[in-house]
């Protein structure tokens, strides 16, 4: 289970979910060709991640092993955008509540 309210992410500890990513310019346009990477810290100001995924065509792929070993509550997250001319465009940051899970 996967929910996004506002620029917060439920997501159950373990699960397999994934969430689209649309990025356009501010005219709504599209942005071009860019990479991008979804980065979850416990807080924000924390050096090391707890754990990062690369959005690949549009998706965040949040597979098992990602939050398997985590201890449920809030971390923070955000997107990092490089578009192919070099500007750096941050989306979020937000909460991303992981829930515990009862069967393991």
């Amino acid at each position: 289970m996967l929910k996004i309210i506002g620029s917060n992410i439920y997501h159950i500890r373990g699960d397999a979910d994934s969430f689209d990513v649309n990025l356009t310019q501010e005219d709504g346009s599209d942005i071009g060709p860019y990479t991008a990477v979804f980065s979850v810290k416990k807080k924000i100001t924390d050096a090391g991640y707890v754990f990062q995924a690369h959005v690949q065509n549009g998706v965040v792929s949040l597979t098992p092993d990602l939050t398997a070993d985590l201890e449920a509550g809030d971390y923070v997250w955000d997107i990092e955008v490089r578009t192919q001319d070099g500007w750096v465009q941050t989306v979020g940051p937000g909460i991303f509540r992981v829930i515990a899970d009862v069967t393991r």
